[in-house]
Parts: structure tokens; sequence; C-alpha cells
């Protein structure tokens, strides 16, 4: 229980820190991103859940087991009277833990933000990281999977590493999804993380 607990920590850290996000004035530059392709290996993932709210559908890694309600949401009550700036919101709303592998994923909604394609964003969020922890590496981009535009912040430190993507469409609402995971299991897991990313698709590609 004790590693859970410092898991845990570590996982609202994580989140609050993702609150320290910027949005475009009005009239800015429109970028053109890449757009990427992920290859989806379906035997290194679970089944797919669907958030109708967010409109989407996201399979978890293999084994990355989604956790009771109950522990949900003990995670969400842990946030809720936590206004980071902007008056933005974090609410988890999916979270699949390994606790074989310690590797954590958190599925979240954002309120009171709209994402507009600026680099601000993620320029913000490698300052706090790199502030945070100082010894790690810290890697940004944006880019495009299918309809989602999708900032992507990649902390690569001495015992962890961290994926954390920013996720909005014309058909969503703006998403967070995080993946952690301990740094001598990463490129174990690897395979599994990016099948699952390529596994997030708006609902209506199912029906």
């Amino acid at each position: 229980m004790k590693n859970r607990s410092g898991f845990f920590q570590f996982l609202f850290f994580s989140i609050l820190i993702g609150g320290f996000v910027g949005c475009d004035p009005p009239n800015a530059k429109k970028q053109p991103y890449e757009t990427l392709v992920f290859n989806v290996d379906e035997t290194r993932l679970e089944p797919a859940v669907t958030d109708t709210v967010l409109k989407i559908t996201i399979a978890a890694p293999k084994n990355w087991k989604k956790i009771d309600d109950s522990m949900l949401a003990q995670v969400v009550n842990k946030l809720e009277p936590q206004l980071v700036p902007q008056d933005l919101q974090i609410v988890p709303r999916w979270i699949f833990l390994n606790e074989g592998s310690r590797s954590m994923c958190v599925v979240s909604k954002l309120n009171g933000v709209e994402i507009a394609p600026d680099e601000t964003l993620l320029k913000t969020l490698t300052t706090a990281y790199q502030n945070q922890f100082p010894n790690a590496t810290v890697r940004e981009a944006i880019f495009m999977k299918d309809a989602f535009r999708i900032h992507q912040l990649m902390v690569i430190a001495t015992d962890f590493v961290l994926i954390k993507l920013i996720c909005d469409a014309p058909e969503t609402l703006v998403f967070e999804v995080d993946y952690r995971t301990s740094r001598d299991v990463y490129q174990t897991e690897l395979q599994a993380i990016e099948s699952s990313i390529g596994s997030i698709n708006l609902i209506h590609k199912h029906q």
C-alpha cells in the first residue's frame, strides 16, 4: 500500500502541473502540423473503453487495469478543491494501473480552457517540469493524429518517464492523457503505450 500511496502522490503532482497551460489570442496564426500514424498492436492492449462525455474511445496498455470507481472518486475529490491557474479544472475520468510495473495511464477532462495551436502551451509546461526535475530531459511536440491536434510533453527523469498528451478535435472536449512508467520498464512498455495512443479515436469511427 505504501508504493501505491507514493505513486498517487506523483499522479496528483503530474495532473496539477498540467494546469500551467496557455491559450492563443483569437487572431493567432494557424500553424500546419505533421500528421503521425501509430501502429496499433491489439495484442498489447486492454479492451477499449468508451467515454461518451469526451466522445472518444481508448484502450489502455495490456495489464494496465482500470481502477475501481471508489478509488477514482478519491482522486477526483482531492483535485476538485484545487483550481489551478486560469480557472482550469482537471477532472480524471479513467485511471489504468499496472501495479507490477508501476505504470499508470490517466485520462482527464479539462474544464475552462480552449486550446489553440500555439507553442506557448508546451513552453510553459516544459519550464514547469524543468524547474521541478532539473536533471530530467524534457521534450515537446505538437502533431496531428486523425482529427486530433495533440500537444505532447515527454519527461525522461532518472527513475520515471512521463508522456503527457493534451488533445482536442472539433468533435470533442479538450482532454488529457498521461502515461507514466518507471524508467527501467519504459522500453518494455513502449510498444504498448504507442498502441494505446494509436487507439484514441472518435466514437463515430466505431459506429
